[in-house]
């Protein structure tokens, strides 16, 4: 890998530990870090149910793509040269599972999934959403839920939500074709539960993953401004 090329990486994550990625590795350097991510010490998971399994089966299915991240830096060097560096900080940026939300958009349906969703979602937050005594209900539908909007769907799920928050008990539905997942109704949903902190939920697209962060109004300025970050609000 080429020594420019490797800077690069190194200086996406001293960005991104500005802007308080990375919290839980406060003792490593960036260089560091990155190495750990190569190595796969520091990994992230895509599929909901994995946090299902037992601790010993989650650290096997964990550790891979960090090092496939480093084979595709060693294979395909000038792409990464000349890729945008919100391709670069979103990259990296998975792998930091406290500030970013990252599941796979083909979901495996099955009871429990948004309940485990929506822990994964409080776990991002950066303390300003933290949902109590969740509970979920899993519902068919024929005929698609208007909260998304104009679809051709000829069945699907609904997965209610309850939980407490504020001392105060809300619902958000998450939604589902029997194949991928809908989540930006529930997302608007907190936001609004939320929007007095200054924090917002932000869908960061992505061409394989469902993908959210939370930021101020003004992260997400300065992340487009300076870096070309794709954010928007649900």
């Amino acid at each position: 890998m080429r020594s420019e090329l490797r800077k690069r990486f190194i200086d996406s994550i001293e960005y991104l530990r500005k802007m308080d990625f990375f919290k839980d590795y406060s003792d490593l350097t960036s260089e560091e870090i990155l190495e750990k991510i190569f190595e796969g010490e520091i990994d992230y998971e895509v599929h909901w149910f994995v946090e299902t399994w037992p601790e010993e089966e989650q650290r096997k299915e964990r550790g891979t793509r960090g090092r496939y991240l480093r084979e595709s830096l060693e294979e395909r060097e000038d792409y990464w040269m000349n890729a945008s560096d919100f391709k670069v900080d979103e990259e990296l940026s998975f792998f930091d599972v406290h500030r970013v939300f990252v599941e796979d958009t083909k979901a495996v349906i099955r009871k429990g999934m948004c309940e485990i969703l929506l822990r994964k979602l409080a776990r991002i937050s950066r303390d300003v959403f933290n949902p109590r005594y969740i509970r979920e209900e899993m519902l068919k539908w024929e005929e698609p839920p208007p909260a998304l909007g104009k679809a051709y769907f000829s069945g699907g799920w609904i997965f209610r939500i309850l939980f407490e928050f504020r001392g105060k008990e809300h619902l958000v539905e998450f939604y589902s074709d029997g194949k991928y997942l809908f989540m930006n109704p529930a997302i608007k949903m907190i936001n609004e539960l939320i929007k007095d902190t200054g924090y917002q939920y932000y869908h960061i697209p992505d061409f394989d993953y469902t993908v959210y962060g939370v930021f101020s109004e003004d992260e997400a300025v300065k992340l487009k401004r300076e870096r070309g970050w794709k954010l928007y609000l649900p």
